[in-house]
């Protein structure tokens, strides 16, 4: 049976879950040779191949996918509340909207990377560029992303780097042996704008498969952080095997590692800042969102603070020569409190003159003492 060799030889997750593959064939395999049609025989191989409980293994019968598993998350994002929740929020098309923050922070939302259209990307190309040239901030939301073509991740991620770097290792599985681990390295994009500002990438069991991997490039990259959940852990890079009767199956092919060499599958991408699953969404608050703000305020490049000489000391000529003359360094200012506006100290005030003090409270020391004359 072509079904049983392929699950057997070519399935790269075949001992992960611990499965008996060869009583599980020996008992649905009186069933699968009684199937009167394609479909029927499609219906009952998705019985079968169930108990992998795996994403990239499914069958495709006269134009249809049968799913072999169905899992239930709940995501860390509430998609019908972004609209209202991101200033000048723009939904370009399915796959790409944009918006941008007060304080100089573009967001970008990728629901997947459609390898079958990549002009679908043209829009996100379009906002990384205007934050590049406007020196804003960029948050990335994969959250809701379900994957797609990984090297259209990779042209993406390139955007971010000046040197190959490598991400990520795999097993490919074949023929009853695996072969690796081969490296997975990310390139500079060839075409594109350049982005070198502060990025943050929000993730959650809704980033899965080639998004994971674009996870991964990602942290690669220099001054960005993830922040989160960790991924759903799902990845095979599936491959086509024609069963002959009409049926398709595909069986994922390798096995996903990070840098490390841990595999992946059910396991995850980490975030570097985890924002837990007991947060709550509603309409006016994102938790995952907020903590991405505050991470890209803090990362803001400060005024440099202007020396101070100690007490009784002054500074040299040439350090005191380069204070009075900077022109972005003013003098310590404070807010009002009243109105919020910046207020300069009060330098330079006059001081109110004191009122003179009565007559019998003054000082007399200066004055000349009177002695009593000695008694004759």
């Amino acid at each position: 049976m072509r079904l049983k060799q392929a699950i057997l030889e070519d399935y790269s997750y075949r001992d992960l879950r611990g499965v008996d593959w060869r009583w599980r064939f020996s008992k649905f395999g009186p069933r699968l040779r009684a199937s009167r049609t394609s479909a029927e025989f499609a219906q009952r191989a998705a019985m079968l191949l169930g108990v992998a409980r795996d994403l990239h293994l499914w069958l495709k019968v006269n134009g249809l996918t049968i799913a072999t598993f169905r899992r239930g998350v709940r995501p860390n994002v509430a998609l019908q509340w972004l609209p209202g929740l991101v200033p000048g929020w723009t939904q370009h098309n399915p796959v790409v909207a944009s918006g941008r923050f007060p304080e100089g922070a573009q967001y970008l939302s990728l629901r997947a990377w459609p390898g079958g259209n990549p002009g679908l990307l043209r829009p996100a190309l379009r906002v990384l560029r205007q934050a590049a040239v406007a020196g804003d901030s960029l948050i990335i939301d994969v959250r809701a992303n379900c994957g797609g073509a990984e090297p259209l991740a990779g042209r993406f991620a390139g955007c971010f780097i000046r040197r190959p770097v490598c991400y990520a290792k795999h097993l490919t599985r074949a023929r009853g042996r695996f072969k690796g681990p081969c490296e997975r390295w990310l390139r500079p994009a060839r075409s594109g704008p350049f982005y070198a500002g502060r990025v943050a990438v929000l993730t959650g069991p809704g980033t899965v498969s080639s998004c994971e991997s674009f996870v991964l490039m990602m942290k690669q990259v220099p001054n960005c952080t993830t922040i989160g959940q960790r991924t759903a852990g799902a990845s095979g890079n599936p491959k086509p095997i024609d069963l002959g009767n009409g049926v398709v199956v595909f069986v994922p092919s390798w096995q996903d590692m990070d840098l490390d060499g841990t595999r992946l599958e059910g396991r995850g991408v980490f975030p570097q800042i985890e924002v837990g699953p007991g947060s709550r969404f509603s309409p006016y608050s994102d938790p995952v969102l907020d903590e991405a703000l505050k991470v890209l305020r803090r990362g803001r490049p400060r005024r440099a603070a202007v020396a101070k000489p100690a007490a009784g000391k002054r500074l040299p000529r040439n350090v005191e020569a380069s204070r009075k003359g900077a022109a972005d360094i003013g003098p310590p200012r404070r807010h009002s409190r009243a109105s919020g506006a910046c207020v300069l100290p009060n330098r330079g005030r006059r001081k109110r003159p004191r009122a003179p003090k009565p007559h019998h409270e003054r000082e007399t020391s200066n004055l000349p003492q009177l002695r009593r004359p000695d008694p004759a």
